[in-house]
């Protein structure tokens, strides 16, 4: 398979083969110093690509961009054109590759444009390679609109990680003088988790068709308490799923790392090597739309929801973080002397003050309305933000917190089983934290598997860049004197874990006892994502984003109602579905018992049975109530003009109905027969793919 590897993407090596060299060089010089490329080099390239692209089968080309709304979108042209004699001719011009216009008007915009200003247009990408998937070429693109407004997450991503490495190198090239950083790059990997379960199965449930997660549905006798599924024997049926999964990405050049079983019934989970952060974002959008087309072809389904079933693990998208210079030198990996390694100790500073300092940005940045159902629930990061840094990193920074001198006396290394000495890791993994320190990187664990990771590491991005600048400011009067400058480190270090080290928890964040200890501490705790965003309603951006020119203000604004408007349009969705669920699933499933309870009763009146009935009959009609409520709260709801007191007031009153109606639902469900149950149950589900 490895001849195949990478054989639909146009990658560097592929421009450098079919390019001109001085038309390479070009191409090279405006990737790395950020120049326009002119019409000669775009329409050599586009040539090149064009030929490529036929060879492998492209029929069509399309600009591949990543909107507001957060899914991937793309308009597909045909090459073919007719010559002047009106005879088919494939072309494909340097302008169409550099830029194309899409109609803008439908994609979310919070307000910046009106419906009838449609005009967007799309800008090629050079950092990313394009690819060709089925009969179409892909081209990543960045998304603005005709006055400039950036409509996608892909143009701010971008310009974040530059802003990074601009503050980045300035603090790396004080200390490392036999190297030169002219640039970092942040890398990341991203590890999904997803749901798979059979389409037979999930055609019965408008609940999973229409939002992806079940509303109502009581628990499986047999969940996952066993810890049978965990890197357990993967079913034959998702064996052969990972297979023609692993073949696509192959041929598009995305290293899949790892695969295996998660923790919850038909949970499973693929992780793909660190990239760019930019270059990983796309792979994983990538692989999320591989998941769902390949389980198809497999006569299953994809769930990305983060709690699809209530009682069992949700799933989320670990966001490994980490940050390198041109040469290869990783400011989180702490070497043999942590305590001595200044770049490492000024880094892990900064993170620990953007950790602190942007709490809610971070929280709103990683999450969703959907992850709410997942976070907190003993299985992910709770919804309040804390960094583990391990017990011998730890005790390194209170150490300097504290003017003690540092001693690591711990023993880095463990005997194995018929093995010598072997390393030991520098820390521990922490499950529960939302921010962990893993060896030479910082795992993101509250980023939601639904969700893009452009939104989390725009944020981490200018929250270290914010950071650095201000250390930088700090040592830059010392950096020929390294004596000075090694004492303004430390003194940076400690003020930083003095304003800041409130963030740093080692220790069980499930447990009633550290949400105590948060509030003590003065951490936030939003519980929802709206509490989140009611949070960030007076945030100055300012430092982080406006004098950055990353967003502005009125892009920060946009993207602030469309958050809004996510809250209003899923619990409405939700609402909506029961409603329908109740009249079209729920009541029918609890008449038919009824009808079969009283023929018994007919002939036997046992009293048991008769309260059987009683209770039935009760929670039908107390679900026609609930129906008859929740409709009233979504009429209300059309009325409220304001979109944060509309988002509110949906939170507040139709989510909170919604599980309501959902524990009378589930208390029928258990009392209902298998020949009366018409939705599939969670134990259906979740035997589903045997």
């Amino acid at each position: 398979m490895i001849e195949e590897f990478g054989i639909k993407s146009f990658n560097k090596k592929k421009m450098k083969e079919s390019l001109p060299y001085p038309i390479y060089l070009k191409w090279k010089d405006a990737l790395r110093n950020e120049k326009d490329l002119d019409r000669e080099t775009a329409d050599a390239i586009a040539h090149a690509m064009k030929d490529w692209a036929l060879k492998n089968g492209a029929t069509h080309f399309a600009h591949w961009f990543l909107p507001l709304s957060g899914h991937t979108a793309k308009k597909h042209e045909a090459f073919i054109s007719r010559t002047s004699d009106n005879e088919p001719i494939n072309r494909f011009s340097g302008k169409e590759l550099v830029k194309g216009e899409p109609d803008a008007s439908s994609f979310p915009s919070g307000g910046m444009r009106s419906t009838f200003e449609a005009r967007g247009y799309t800008y090629w990408d050079l950092t990313a390679n394009s690819f060709v998937i089925g009969n179409v070429l892909y081209i990543p693109t960045i998304f603005m609109s005709y006055k400039g407004e950036k409509l996608d997450k892909r143009g701010p991503l971008i310009d974040s990680t530059k802003i990074l490495s601009d503050e980045g190198t300035r603090v790396v090239n004080l200390f490392e003088k036999e190297e030169y950083a002219y640039r970092m790059r942040v890398k990341v990997g991203l590890e999904q988790e997803f749901f798979l379960l059979d389409k037979e199965v999930y055609n019965k449930r408008s609940d999973l068709k229409n939002i992806g997660r079940t509303i109502v549905g009581a628990p499986s006798p047999k969940g996952q308490e066993l810890s049978d599924h965990y890197f357990g024997q993967i079913p034959a049926r998702v064996e052969k799923f990972y297979k023609d999964v692993d073949k696509k990405l192959y041929e598009l050049g995305i290293y899949s790392e790892a695969e295996h079983n998660e923790v919850a019934p038909n949970q499973f989970e693929m992780a793909i090597l660190f990239e760019n952060v930019n270059v990983a974002i796309d792979d994983n959008q990538l692989l999320m739309n591989i998941l769902k087309e390949t389980a198809l072809e497999n006569n299953l389904v994809c769930l990305f929801h983060e709690k699809p079933f209530n009682s069992v693990n949700g799933s989320g998208k670990h966001n490994n973080y980490s940050i390198s210079t041109n040469y290869g030198l990783n400011v989180f990996d702490p070497g043999d002397d942590p305590y001595n390694n200044n770049v490492f100790l000024l880094f892990i500073a900064a993170i620990i003050e953007a950790t602190d300092k942007y709490q809610s940005l971070l929280r709103v940045s990683a999450s969703s309305t959907s992850n709410d159902f997942r976070l907190g629930a003993d299985e992910a990061p709770p919804a309040i933000i804390s960094l583990f840094l391990g017990s011998d990193l730890e005790e390194l920074f209170r150490d300097i917190k504290e003017d003690i001198e540092y001693k690591n006396d711990s023993d880095n290394s463990f005997r194995g089983y018929n093995l010598l000495s072997v390393p030991r890791d520098s820390s521990d993994r922490n499950r529960t934290a939302a921010v962990a320190f893993t060896g030479n990187k910082f795992e993101f664990r509250m980023l939601g598997s639904s969700k893009t990771g452009s939104d989390l590491n725009i944020a981490l991005n200018c929250a270290m860049a914010d950071s650095l600048a201000n250390i930088y400011e700090k040592l830059k009067d010392f950096q020929d004197d390294p004596k000075k400058l090694r004492e303004k480190t430390l003194e940076i270090v400690r003020e930083i874990m003095e304003n800041h080290d409130r963030i740093i928890c080692d220790g069980n964040n499930y447990s009633e006892e550290w949400k105590e200890e948060a509030k003590r501490r003065g951490l936030a705790n939003h519980k929802t994502y709206f509490d989140a965003l009611a949070a960030l309603r007076d945030f100055d951006f300012n430092d982080i984003f406006i004098k950055r020119g990353i967003y502005t203000e009125k892009e920060i604004k946009a993207s602030y109602e469309i958050n809004l408007e996510e809250v209003i349009i899923y619990h409405s969705l939700e609402a909506k579905t029961m409603v329908s669920m109740i009249h079209k699933d729920l009541i029918p499933m609890g008449m038919a018992e009824l009808n079969d309870l009283s023929q018994i009763l007919k002939f036997k009146n046992n009293e048991k049975l008769r309260i059987k009935y009683d209770r039935i009959d009760k929670m039908i009609i107390d679900l026609l109530e609930c129906g008859d409520e929740i409709d009233l709260l979504l009429d209300h709801s059309n009325k409220i003009d304001d979109i944060y007191n509309k988002a509110e007031y949906v939170e507040r009153n139709i989510a909170t109905k919604l599980l309501a109606t959902r524990r009378i639902a589930d208390q029928m469900e258990r009392l209902i027969s298998r020949k009366n149950m018409t939705l599939p149950s969670y134990e259906d589900i979740f035997n589903s793919l045997s």
